[in-house]
């Protein structure tokens, strides 16, 4: 079919027009510029702040230690003369060394705890803390003691207490009393380290967590209140690593990971060494916190660059339909045909290729539409001569008897109706329709004077009758198309327990199909008036039925047959048979 194209619009040139029209590269360009030229900026400034504010908080804590260190160097001095003239059995009592102490815990806020003991570890105390109450302030006042009696100061590992509630850290320092080169005893003090928290605890309004460590990497203390125990073990931390390699030496900031629960939190860190104790300044901060304004940037940057984006789609969505709705047109279309409904035809009226493109779609529609028509006329035709032709056969077989007129035609509805009970699909009804009008096929075969004998069947004849299944078997088995309903024509005969013919197979050997063609064909002989038995009733037919269901049929095709009588459809055919069945009483002179 030729179509004229003048004048018709080319896609390409639209959506190249589209493409441009809302092309994102600038914007995309422009905020990665400006990210680039000013995120480095932005990170340099939250490092000087981080490694200003450690410095800072390091050489705050230097003065305070440096000054509690002077007093206590002061008050020791001045103590070891006093107590060289007090017995060491007076130490406890002397009123002297106890005012000495009282005096100078009253006057040093810094200082919770001062004591004087002799040689024996015994003596007077002062303060408003009662060290002997806490186990590890003891422990810590005994290893005092300890380097005392050796000669040597003492500068215990920050401990953690609780006085008025809170957790506070504190240090125990201590030195010997010694005259003439001989011990006398010890003066100590418990010094608090409360006033470099509260320090932390101002770096902490600017949302730094600070925290001090020690020189092998254990906690002094720190504004968290959730790590604020002096001691804690912070060696695994990355900062705190990067201080302990540095060995004091000199700041240093960097990132690190630092596990929170089950997750690990990037984060910036800065260190900043206090010399005179070997401890070590940490303040850290969540990296996305710390690049906050980074993060903000790229924030703003990202949400215009999305609007403009969305803003963009928006214009590029309305143009997209606009031309793709002929393309949907046509895949609606093409899809019903593909569902096999060829009555949709795509209704699109367009300039571009696409209307040509339907145009030449529909003419192929109603192409195909006629091709198929023709194809199921054709295919119904060949399954009605196909069906015509299996039922002239069967009919042809049933011809030879005049006693079972008809049978196959019975078995065939029978069996139909037991297999749509059972809720078989459409396609097995169908092999179980054709399997069971062919089943007595094979009856073609049998001598007359067999098969059409009034008479009970000698046991030779009945043998020659039993060849029927594999006869039956043997003449449709050349028919390829017909390959599955074999087991019904030779299996027929067989039964659920092993005692039935052609090949004596039982259970679940025999099929489904085998099983409904069985029942239906041994209901229809019952029913059937024959020269040796007059036809039973349905009632009755399906008692004995019911009777060898589980030795001879399947139980469930037998409650299929019951059920399908209980609603009626049994009594239809029976009606049905009523008008068509006739069947001749032979004379007796025939009888052989």
């Amino acid at each position: 079919m030729n179509t004229n194209s003048t004048g018709r619009l080319r896609i390409l040139y639209l959506l190249l027009l589209i493409l441009i029209g809302i092309s994102v590269v600038p914007l995309w360009f422009y905020g990665n510029k400006m990210l680039s030229s000013n995120q480095d900026a932005l990170k340099t400034q939250e490092q000087v702040l981080q490694t200003v504010t450690s410095q800072s908080l390091a050489q705050e804590i230097s003065l305070y230690q440096d000054n509690v260190h002077g007093h206590l160097v002061d008050f020791f001095t001045s103590i070891a003369p006093l107590a060289a003239q007090v017995p060491a059995d007076k130490y406890a009592t002397d009123p002297r060394l106890r005012n000495a102490l009282q005096q100078f815990a009253s006057e040093q806020p810094s200082v919770i705890f001062a004591t004087v003991v002799n040689d024996q570890a015994r003596g007077v105390q002062a303060g408003g803390y009662n060290a002997a109450a806490d186990a590890f302030l003891i422990k810590s006042l005994d290893a005092a003691f300890i380097s005392a009696r050796q000669g040597t100061d003492y500068a215990g590992n920050p401990l953690t207490i609780t006085r008025a509630g809170k957790n506070e850290p504190v240090m125990v320092v201590g030195h010997p009393i010694v005259n003439d080169g001989r011990f006398l005893g010890m003066v100590a003090a418990v010094v608090t380290l409360q006033p470099i928290v509260n320090r932390l605890n101002d770096v902490k309004r600017s949302g730094l967590e600070a925290y001090i460590v020690d020189n092998s990497g254990r906690l002094v203390a720190s504004n968290n209140p959730d790590r604020n125990v002096a001691g804690l073990d912070m060696a695994d931390v990355g900062i705190v690593q990067n201080f302990l390699a540095s060995r004091a030496l000199t700041s240093g900031t960097s990132t690190f990971m630092l596990g929170r629960g089950k997750q690990a939190v990037a984060m910036l860190g800065t260190y900043s060494p206090v010399p005179s104790v070997g401890w070590g300044v940490i303040v850290q901060k969540k990296l996305s916190d710390a690049y906050f304004a980074v993060d903000q940037m790229r924030r703003q940057t990202i949400w215009w660059g999305v609007l403009m984006i969305l803003l963009s789609l928006l214009v590029g969505i309305f143009s997209a339909k606009f031309i793709t709705k002929p393309l949907d047109q046509l895949t609606r279309t093409a899809r019903s045909i593909a569902q096999r409904d060829f009555t949709q035809r795509a209704d699109v009226r367009s300039r571009t290729e696409i209307g040509e493109l339907a145009e030449t779609f529909n003419q192929m529609a109603d192409d195909i539409q006629h091709y198929i028509g023709d194809l199921q006329a054709a295919s119904a035709q060949n399954r009605q001569l196909f069906m015509d032709s299996i039922e002239m056969i069967a009919a042809a077989v049933d011809a030879k008897d005049p006693y079972t007129k008809g049978h196959s035609g019975r078995v065939s509805q029978y069996s139909v109706m037991l297999a749509k009970e059972l809720g078989l699909p459409e396609e097995e009804v169908s092999k179980v329709r054709v399997s069971a009008t062919l089943h007595d096929v094979g009856k073609i075969g049998v001598e007359d004077r067999v098969l059409k004998k009034p008479g009970v069947l000698t046991n030779e004849e009945f043998e020659i009758m039993k060849r029927h299944t594999v006869m039956g078997y043997e003449i449709v088995r050349q028919v390829k198309q017909l390959e599955e309903m074999l087991p019904g024509i030779r299996w027929h005969h067989e039964a659920l327990n092993g005692k039935g013919y052609p090949d004596g197979i039982r259970g679940d050997e025999i099929p489904l199909l085998v099983r409904i063609i069985s029942v239906a064909d041994t209901f229809d002989a019952i029913t059937t008036d024959r020269p040796y038995q007059a036809g039973r009733d349905f009632p009755q037919a399906l008692e004995i039925l019911q009777k060898h269901a589980g030795s001879k049929y399947d139980p469930i095709v037998v409650d299929a047959l019951q059920a399908a009588y209980a609603k009626g459809d049994l009594r239809k055919a029976e009606a049905r048979r009523s008008a068509v069945i006739s069947v001749p009483q032979p004379a007796p002179t025939s009888a052989p």
